[in-house]
């Protein structure tokens, strides 16, 4: 969905860079008295990893604003509550936006590794110049024009799935002419290569029009990884490309590449061949797509991918792609055994911040457990003996997933527990970065900060043995 593409845009109009300028946005609504709104620019077009974050707190009066820097026209996210709202800004201008009834999300809903946001697009009041002081109203801004197109454009885009999977024909030609009626007036380098690019996605879904025509035709001839229409062109064109393109004569050789000799020039070389990959910075977008995609499917070495990935920051297309492909990296390789976990900094019962690091030197067994539930308690007993017998050599940190940290508290004086507790405080990214989706997990770091058991067996499923093992096998007892 395009949706999901909008926070990745760097949205380029007329073709103008322009210096970081003020840019502002405002909006009342008394539900949101009191009530915080997270901003979020981000930039990276193969994952989410915000350039510019910020919180800002509504008044009693429910007045939101929010004013920062932007050296492009972008996509700038809104999280609160519930919604995940979006709006196309652009350097220089002052924003009145209207904000949807607040829903506040559940505690459930915020620990939940199955909550969906509702995505939706702030309506935009006006839009004012910040240095002339003109103002005009929604219908001339970018984003109702961009709401009106992506209304047409989804009528016959289901009218066209709709008569494939019926095995009838469709009148692309004509759909493309009637909706270029009614929007070609708008001539900008942005809007007018989004109604190509979703064109693009119109033929594509029609099924009769070839991938190197698609390639060159609607996604080329320029890469334009920033713009969100390319991006979601880009991603159905290429889905699963390694996969088929493997399959062929002229493509047998890539899987080798890939899984045997991490050899990116030949990987690249190979893709190459491909008449729909029409330069080497499109090669390069279908490796960093496609090996993300792969990486926890099991058909390549994930060491392979990691590697192949660290020679494609080190030999990088670009030096922007040498920053989308090191985030990259960084966050396939978070999890795997051998590289370090993802940071974390929560504060512990004392209320003291502490991190992973705090711990370094000893074996660091990492758990994630609520108070309440009931395989967690199950396995609280065996790690106040861990703590009890093997503190020596071995730190128990238990992420204890719980609304009010008092609870913490009584909970653990009430067992007679005395482990390491932090509280784990509104921060889903946490759970996500460990993908904890089911309670409890664990994770077994090493002496040296980098990852043995990922996850971790359970206590109560042997740990200690398995622990007892490894410390031998490096001839620590």
């Amino acid at each position: 969905m395009l949706m999901r593409w909008l926070a990745c845009g760097l949205l380029l109009l007329g073709g103008t860079l322009l210096f970081s300028q003020n840019i502002s946005i405002e909006a009342i609504n008394k539900d949101y008295s009191g009530k915080s709104i997270d901003i979020i620019v981000s930039w990276n077009p193969f994952m989410t990893a915000p350039e510019y974050t910020s919180s800002e707190k509504c008044n009693n009066e429910g007045v939101f604003l929010h004013q920062f820097e932007l050296e492009f026209p972008r996509v700038v996210q809104f999280e609160t509550g519930i919604y995940q709202a979006y709006l196309y800004m652009e350097p220089g201008f002052h924003y009145k936006v209207e904000l949807p009834e607040y829903r506040e999300k559940k505690f459930d809903e915020e620990i939940s590794a199955f909550f969906q946001p509702v995505v939706l697009p702030l309506r935009v009041i006006s839009r004012t110049s910040i240095a002339t002081g003109e103002e005009v109203d929604e219908k001339q801004d970018l984003n109702y024009t961009i709401a009106r197109f992506d209304t047409a454009f989804t009528i016959v885009n289901e009218e066209v799935v709709l008569n494939r999977r019926m095995e009838k024909q469709s009148d692309v030609d004509s759909m493309i002419q009637n909706l270029e009626v009614r929007f070609s007036e708008d001539t900008t380098l942005f809007f007018s290569s989004y109604r190509r690019y979703r064109y693009g996605v119109l033929r594509l879904n029609e099924g009769k029009t070839g991938l190197e025509s698609l390639s060159r035709d609607y996604l080329g001839p320029v890469i334009r990884e920033w713009h969100p229409g390319f991006i979601e062109l880009f991603r159905a064109m290429f889905k699963d490309f390694i996969f088929y393109y493997s399959s062929t004569t002229d493509g047998k050789e890539l899987i080798h590449q890939i899984n045997r000799t991490q050899d990116l020039d030949g990987a690249r070389s190979i893709l190459m061949q491909h008449p729909a990959v029409w330069n080497d910075t499109l090669a390069d977008m279908i490796l960093l797509q496609e090996l993300s995609d792969i990486f926890y499917r099991g058909d390549f070495h994930k060491e392979a991918i990691l590697i192949l990935l660290d020679s494609m920051v080190h030999d990088a297309i670009s030096p922007k792609f040498a920053i989308y492909t090191s985030q990259i990296l960084k966050k396939l390789s978070s999890l795997v055994v051998g590289f370090p976990p993802p940071t974390l900094t929560l504060l512990d019962l004392e209320g003291n911040p502490c991190t992973l690091s705090d711990f370094e030197g000893k074996y660091i067994y990492l758990f994630f457990g609520t108070p309440e539930h009931y395989g967690c308690m199950m396995e609280y007993p065996f790690l106040q003996s861990f703590h009890e017998k093997h503190s020596e050599y071995l730190q128990v940190v238990t992420v204890m997933i719980s609304e009010e940290r008092d609870e913490l508290d009584d909970f653990m004086l009430r067992n007679g527990y005395d482990w390491k507790v932090l509280h784990y405080e509104g921060q889903p990214g946490l759970l996500s970065d460990y993908m904890v989706r089911a309670f409890p997990t664990a994770y077994l770091i090493g002496r040296d900060g980098n990852l043995i058991l990922s996850p971790s067996t359970l206590p109560s499923d042997g740990f200690e043995q398995q622990l007892f093992r490894i410390m031998r096998s490096r001839g620590e007892i």
